[in-house]
């Protein structure tokens, strides 16, 4: 009681500065600073100087509250003519996250994030806690010339939306089904030069090591080029696959294009191979190519929104069959296999989502997330329309429709479409 009760206390703070698709902190520092008000000048201090300097501490955060409820139907089509749901699910979340900023001088800032959440857990029937710091770090810089951040913190390495397969320094995969989470990143240094209207960074990453040779180097050049930006990456670890990184943007009519490849010698996952009973083998010294594509439109009052993106997954099965699936299901259990490693086990992907808030300024909302397997014929579509009926409070109906066979990526337990229902309540800013 008392680790949870000093836990708490100290993330009171820490804490973010949105719910769900807010802004990235990382923004006050790498684009225009503050949008608050901040103190006027005075003769001692240049405006341009007063713009970074804040006398107090900023603090804020978030509150929610939700309630999901879930239902299941196995077997579908159905072969009877009931409709009872075979299965039932109910969960519910307290949660907080908290941040505070500070900017005692203009070459120097420390800011801090944490988590907390009191969460129902189905399986035990009990509520857990789990607090945790979120980001750490703090900037500061020599002559206005050389830029520096260092601690734990989100790092902005790919472009990609769904996937993103240039993005190996965070320590999380984006979730494609919710690809606006917050992400944990690394313990790491990151030095930024500026230069004209481009940027060069160098990030020295330092999570879960236990000796200065097993640090992770990783440069990076953006070169602005008319409209378009081009990134140049590269990532160095002992142990791990060394890899070199593209990635483009740009703009083309109303939409927002992205794009990025990743050519690696070798391969960070461990595979499988059916046998007597299996073989758990890496591939180490073949060259591997992944690549994506995608687009994105943003309305201009910002409630119409699509996005789109292909990925070629090139660390993936050439062929996974259900077959291979349940093998791989024995060797996790068993210990010789990470589930981590049979994510994103495909070579083909497709990601799609629309949507449209405030409809005809409405309390209403709808939304159609795609996401697909191409490679396995699996994939699942999730149609959902929000109701908001007064301020901090929201409701959310969703259906879950998986279609592919038994083992699939999308169906491992064969097509189970669903239905829920989500309240949030007290959800808001401080």
């Amino acid at each position: 009681m008392k680790r949870v009760l000093c836990t708490a206390a100290l993330l009171i703070g820490l804490g973010v500065w949105s719910f769900a698709q807010g802004e990235d902190p990382d923004s006050m520092f790498e684009e225009p600073v503050m949008k608050e008000a901040q103190p006027a000048a005075t003769p001692e201090t240049a405006p341009e100087q007063a713009l970074l300097i804040s006398p107090k501490v900023e603090w804020g955060g978030t509150f929610k509250t939700e309630t999901l409820a879930e239902w299941g139907w196995d077997g579908y089509p159905r072969t009877t003519d009931t409709l009872g749901a075979e299965s039932a699910a109910l969960e519910a979340q307290i949660a907080a996250d908290l941040f505070f900023d500070a900017r005692p001088a203009a070459d120097f800032r420390v800011f801090g994030k944490g988590k907390a959440s009191y969460d129902y857990r189905p399986a035990t029937g009990t509520f857990t806690w789990d607090t945790r710091i979120f980001e750490l770090f703090s900037d500061f810089n020599w002559t206005d010339r050389l830029f520096f951040r260092v601690g734990k913190h989100t790092i902005r390495w790919g472009v990609g939306y769904f996937f993103s397969p240039a993005d190996v320094l965070n320590l999380v995969p984006i979730d494609p089904a919710d690809p606006t989470a917050d992400r944990d990143g690394p313990v790491s240094l990151k030095t930024h030069v500026p230069f004209g209207h481009n940027n060069a960074y160098l990030y020295l990453v330092a999570n879960d090591i236990r000796r200065p040779d097993q640090l992770a180097v990783a440069p990076k050049l953006e070169l602005v080029l008319g409209g378009w930006e081009l990134g140049l990456g590269g990532f160095y670890q002992k142990d791990l696959a060394p890899k070199a990184m593209l990635t483009l943007t740009g703009p083309l009519a109303k939409l927002d294009l992205f794009g990025e490849a990743v050519l690696q010698y070798g391969s960070d996952r461990a595979y499988i191979r059916a046998g007597a009973p299996y073989e758990i083998y890496t591939i180490d010294e073949e060259p591997v190519f992944s690549a994506t594509i995608g687009a994105r439109y943003l309305g201009a009052d910002r409630k119409l929104a699509f996005s789109a993106q292909y990925f070629f997954n090139g660390t993936g099965y050439e062929s996974f069959s259900p077959t291979l699936a349940a093998v791989a299901a024995l060797a996790v259990t068993a210990g010789d296999l990470k589930a981590a490693d049979l994510l994103s086990r495909g070579r083909h992907y497709l990601a799609a989502s629309a949507s449209w808030s405030e409809m005809g300024g409405s309390d209403f909302g709808l939304a159609l997330l795609y996401l697909a397997n191409l490679e396995d014929s699996s994939g699942i579509v999730q149609p959902s329309v929000s109701w908001t009926p007064v301020d901090y409070a929201a409701l959310r109906l969703r259906l879950g429709l998986p279609y592919g066979e038994a083992g699939d990526e999308f169906t491992p337990a064969g097509t189970k479409p669903s239905v829920s229902l989500q309240v949030i309540f007290g959800n808001g800013r401080f």
